[in-house]
């Protein structure tokens, strides 16, 4: 999890100007990914908050990076 305490959000990733845009939608799915893990668990019964927020924000995060506003 190289985002993993190193980004406090989602939106820090964005602003993040020493990651190109590969990057950062990569990191992006990579935490978006392991948020539906995490809740996945969580509806089987595993202990943890439920990160809903969170994951609609990574969601809003990459759908900004996939369509940038043209220039």
């Amino acid at each position: 999890m190289p985002y993993f305490g190193k980004y406090d959000s989602p939106e820090e990733i964005v602003r993040d100007e020493t990651l190109d845009r590969e990057r950062k939608i990569e990191l992006l799915e990579q935490w978006r990914d392991d948020k539906k893990a995490y809740m996945r668990a969580s509806d089987e019964g595993m202990e943890g908050t439920d990160r809903t927020e969170l994951l609609r924000k990574i969601k809003s995060a990459l759908r900004a990076l996939e369509d940038p506003a043209p220039q």
